[in-house]
């Protein structure tokens, strides 16, 4: 009898293991289905924005690897580096590693995708960079890691701020929305134009992108000549740029400084105007989009945004979801 019962208690306690697991199919940003039991438990991730997205789920329990561009918080610093980037992977790491899922962009090469998933590793072609596209991938991530409902109340914070942006932009007309030329990676008339994240950003933010059907939208990021940016006369001028570490005030404001000194621009409106600004890509991408966005909306319409902080709301998402203040690092500038 006593046999029995032991048993029984075996064969429930497998039971409800297995429970635990569940298989889920994804469909990533390239159409691909991807199956795998959730939740998963070791994760190396490589696509833009993902980590930080991850570690604000689940403190950075399910990460093993990252890319070197997501440092944010500290502690996700602890996590090794697999690769700079998608472009880039540590194939041999990553494979000594043995992670359940391997995330990257579509700067993963095929034939780096095809070594990785040869070593038995899935591999899932997602990131978290464009606004119209990533409360879905969130919502996927956080079934595939468990944490539903993190990610919805994450959802939640970031659209409730959106929104806000949406509602207050929703009514202006097309003469009332500035014209905006941004740099981007901080490369000198280096652009964006449609179908890019930062495109959809400055839209949203209820601006004008003045590259945004430059070369009839077959190049998402083209390169202009200091002709063409004169002539066009944004309002605007926003230049965001990448790092490795976090930038203190003097780097952005080196940045600003070598932009209102270029002889060929003295007469644009946004230098004559004073509304140039620099942007970390910190905050460009990721979970903290939304403060960039604010920082947008508040720069392009001061007076439909004079009541948001968007440094405040900054301050209450580390809080919320990396339990951590803001400190050590700047943002925009001029703040």
């Amino acid at each position: 009898m006593i046999k029995r019962i032991i048993w029984i208690m075996i064969c429930l306690g497998l039971l409800v293991v297995a429970g635990g697991a569940k298989e889920v199919t994804v469909v990533d940003s390239t159409g691909r289905s991807v199956c795998l039991e959730a939740p998963v438990h070791k994760v190396v991730s490589l696509g833009t924005g993902v980590a930080g997205y991850i570690y604000a789920l689940d403190g950075g329990e399910c990460l093993v690897g990252r890319d070197s561009y997501s440092y944010f918080p500290a502690s996700l610093q602890k996590v090794p580096v697999a690769g700079s980037s998608s472009y880039s992977p540590d194939l041999e790491l990553i494979v000594k590693l043995q992670p359940d899922l391997v995330i990257a962009d579509t700067m993963l090469s095929d034939e780096d995708q095809k070594k990785i998933e040869d070593a038995g590793i899935p591999v899932l072609i997602d990131w978290i960079s464009d606004p119209s596209k990533d409360i879905a991938v969130m919502k996927d991530l956080g079934i595939l890691i468990g944490k539903e409902e993190r990610a919805e109340d994450l959802i939640d914070f970031i659209t409730k701020y959106r929104t806000i942006v949406e509602e207050r932009t929703a009514n202006l007309k097309q003469d009332e929305k500035p014209k905006v030329f941004v740099e981007w990676t901080g490369r000198p008339y280096y652009t964006v134009s449609n179908g890019s994240q930062l495109d959809t950003l400055i839209g949203l933010a209820g601006g004008i992108n003045i590259a945004k059907n430059y070369g009839n939208g077959s190049h998402a990021y083209p390169t202009v000549s200091p002709e063409w940016v004169a002539v066009t006369n944004p309002d605007v001028i926003i230049q965001t740029k990448s790092s490795d570490k976090p930038y203190a005030e003097d780097d952005l404001k080196g940045f600003w400084d070598a932009i209102i000194s270029r002889s060929e621009l003295q007469d644009v409106s946004a230098i004559k105007d004073g509304r140039v600004y620099l942007v970390s890509g910190e905050i460009m991408y990721s979970v903290r989009s939304v403060i960039a966005e604010l920082y947008l909306a508040k720069w392009f319409h001061p007076e439909l945004f004079k009541d948001v902080d968007p440094e405040a709301v900054h301050r209450d998402l580390v809080k919320l979801f990396y339990d951590a203040e803001l400190d050590g690092g700047a943002y925009v500038y001029p703040t």
